[in-house]
């Protein structure tokens, strides 16, 4: 059977990495990109906390390390490397417990030849992540992990539930775009009906396109927008539960939490409605 197309509907993302990929993607699958990034990522590579944290991979005071994401990851390779102890930090990893909370973190790991202890099944989240780790004896033993790009209390919770003696690292946060005018142009064509899905591919996506709507007082007319005309799309759980905690009904979410699968996804919405 021939897979669905989004046969010329506007399906706009506000991610921004790799803004051309997205696209591309999008008009494969028959569709019109529209994008406008809320997120700007902002690296603390000179955090004395995370100097401390590879300095004690480095040294052997650490049991398990957890990666969750493939951005972060990289990030504390490279502040490793900036300090000049990557390799002695790569040996440092492969005498411990490596966990990865995907195969984004898993890919730089395996590209540093880190053997990854246990990494979750889809869709990576933090239940899955736990329950993952559920064979790990963490009584007392010291444990890394980098923070998901925002609070999240249920790994937290877990460590502390197992007796770790747990630190939680910011790598890097996400900020504002220094130029919002993009997404506030955005949210006028979909107040013109000119926009018929909106993708979100990570969760601080959602707070951070409500700050910008917010400040330009856009804030009813986006909520109305995605309750009323234009499809929400998910990638997965995660982002999921954050938009319905923010209010917004999610409209698609593919099985499998990938870019490609999102917008089949929206492909086959848009089909069945038709």
């Amino acid at each position: 059977m021939a897979s669905a197309s989004l046969n010329g509907k506007v399906l706009a993302f506000v991610e921004a990495r790799k803004p051309d990929e997205k696209a591309s993607l999008i008009r494969r699958h028959g569709g019109v990109p529209d994008g406008a990034p809320v997120l700007q990522e902002r690296y603390l590579t000179d955090s004395p906390e995370v100097q401390r944290a590879i300095t004690d991979v480095c040294d052997g005071r650490v049991h398990a390390a957890i990666f969750l994401t493939g951005v972060g990851a990289g990030a504390m390779m490279g502040i490793a490397d900036a300090m000049g102890r990557l390799a002695d930090f790569e040996d440092g990893l492969r005498n411990i417990t490596v966990v990865a909370r995907s195969p984004k973190p898993g890919r730089i790991l395996r590209r540093h030849k880190i053997p990854i202890d246990i990494m979750p099944p889809e869709p990576y989240t933090s239940s899955d992540l736990t329950n993952a780790m559920a064979g790990l004896n963490l009584d007392n033993k010291r444990v890394i992990f980098q923070r998901y790009g925002g609070p999240d209390s249920e790994l937290p919770t877990y460590l502390r539930e197992q007796g770790a003696n747990y630190q939680e690292l910011t790598l890097y946060d996400w900020g504002l775009p220094d130029d919002t005018q993009p997404v506030l142009e955005l949210i006028g064509r979909m107040e013109q009906g000119e926009v018929d899905a909106l993708a979100f591919t990570s969760r601080p996506q959602v707070p951070n396109l409500l700050a910008i709507a917010e400040s330009g007082g856009r804030t009813e007319s986006l909520r109305r927008c995605l309750a009323e005309s234009v499809a929400v799309a998910s990638v997965g759980p995660v982002c999921t539960r954050k938009l319905r905690e923010s209010g917004i009904d999610v409209h698609v979410e593919p099985d499998h939490p990938h870019m490609g699968n999102l917008v089949m996804a929206v492909a086959e919405y848009f089909d069945a409605q038709s």
